[in-house]
């Protein structure tokens, strides 16, 4: 079975995987004269004691402009609050490497690709976590884990552009799906712009840790830090983690001789007699490098929590070496080993946020498929077997106001917790009533 077969299947997740890294494209500055009248507040509010922590994500590019400013971030976190939500996921490293946070070994991030704008504040994250401490609103700090900078038609941008030298040889590298026996560094690849480092090197494991002790060392009021694309990349053009380096990695990893990589993947494109090996040898690096950083975190602070977003579907992580199940789940296939399940890592999270980003809502809606967010937040332990506490979240941009209460009210009843991605979507779509109306149908079920 040829693998690109088998990542056909995904490619609408792929899509939405894309916007969770880049969710908009590059926009006009922000024009507060665009944006779509407040909704009115239901005739039943939340109830006071709140059950359950109610997220909104807040991502950097799509955002920019518009929170450059006090007032409008005063005013966006004041919605927040007003619509019931009581969490923010705030992204402070982002994907090109450079800090939304005053760092010490990261550069600020006053440009993201060809976004440019003055701030009216010194801090971007410090500014939230003040304005949320005022509003009694928990914080959680998302680190874009494995990106480091940004390429496109011939513009570079971020972290290991500004030291090239140090990490050029250690980006995440690829097959050619047409031609697998040739090798591409994602920093060369024409479907790529951000650039991925590899977390098989123990210097990118360093970088990363590095990031993450700052960041709670220097905010000690976060209620936890959220790990974004701590995995391998995946596209329709080919598999990353097929360079040399990864190949001898692979033979240490299993004390075998160093493989050539078409025994991974073949030169017509099929499962190599090493493919499952090589699958796991993916996990454990990531795995790994999880349990470096709640190690270091927890050393810091031992109440800050790690949380880790991925998408719901678990049956297509292997393809990015994202094995968020319990170390108990013993999958089958031939795609795993029978020793693939020691690299499940939902036992070194205090939350997973599983990504139920899928445009329909109920089973009923599309009964042959997997991708409901009502299957979603319904399933996910059947992997974590109780190792961490789950939060279901959902796409903004994929559903309409119905859908989108329907699926708040889902997460709450089924998972500890809830987030809906992002706020711009939200405010491009008016959805603010819809997570009102379904966490209080919730809490109305609730104090039944």
């Amino acid at each position: 079975m040829r693998l690109s077969v088998l990542k056909s299947k995904f490619g609408w997740l792929a899509a939405s995987l894309v916007l969770g890294l880049s969710s908009c494209s590059d926009s006009d500055p922000y024009d507060p004269s665009q944006d779509a009248p407040e909704p009115p507040l239901p005739d039943h509010t939340p109830a006071e004691v709140q059950l359950k922590p109610k997220a909104m994500w807040i991502d950097t590019e799509a955002n920019y402009y518009k929170l450059s400013k006090k007032a409008n971030i005063d005013a966006e976190l004041e919605k927040v609050k007003k619509y019931g939500m009581n969490l923010v996921y705030v992204d402070a490293k982002s994907s090109n490497g450079y800090a939304l946070y005053k760092s010490d070994m990261l550069p600020y991030c006053n440009t993201f690709k060809n976004l440019t704008v003055e701030r009216d504040y010194d801090d971007y994250l410090g500014y939230i976590v003040d304005k949320c401490d005022e509003l009694d609103i928990d914080v959680v700090a998302s680190v874009c884990a494995m990106g480091w900078g940004w390429h496109k038609d011939g513009q570079t941008q971020g972290y290991i552009y500004d030291h090239w030298d140090q990490w050029k040889d250690k980006v995440q590298v690829r097959s050619d799906e047409n031609n697998p026996d040739i090798t591409i560094p994602i920093s060369e690849d024409p479907l790529q712009e951000f650039v991925l480092l590899d977390p098989m090197y123990p210097e990118v494991q360093d970088l990363v840790v590095k990031a993450c002790v700052e960041l709670v060392t220097k905010y000690p009021k976060l209620k936890g830090i959220s790990l974004d694309y701590l995995r391998y990349n995946n596209n329709d053009g080919g598999w990353f983690g097929l360079g040399d380096d990864n190949m001898k990695g692979y033979a240490e990893y299993w004390g075998e001789p160093v493989p050539n990589h078409l025994e991974m993947v073949t030169a017509t494109g099929g499962v190599g007699p090493k493919f499952a090996k090589w699958i796991e040898f993916r996990s454990a690096m990531v795995t790994n490098l999880l349990a470096k950083i709640r190690t270091a975190v927890k050393a810091v602070n031992p109440d800050c929590e790690i949380h880790l977003w991925a998408s719901a579907q678990w049956s297509s992580r292997y393809a990015v070496g994202q094995n968020w199940a319990s170390k108990k789940f013993k999958p089958t296939g031939m795609a795993y080993t029978d020793t693939y399940s020691r690299t499940g890592f939902a036992d070194l999270l205090d939350v997973f946020i599983t990504g139920a980003y899928a445009s329909n809502v109920w089973k009923t809606d599309d009964p042959t498929s997997e991708w409901t967010v009502e299957n979603f937040v319904t399933s996910w332990n059947n992997y974590i077997m109780g190792d961490c506490k789950c939060y279901g979240s959902i796409a903004a941009y994929a559903l309409n106001s119905k859908q989108h209460s329907d699926a708040t009210y889902l997460c709450l009843q089924h998972t500890d917790g809830y987030m809906t991605f992002e706020l711009s979507h939200v405010n491009n779509g008016n959805l603010w009533t819809s997570i009102i109306e379904g966490i209080s149908r919730y809490e109305r079920n609730y104090n039944q």
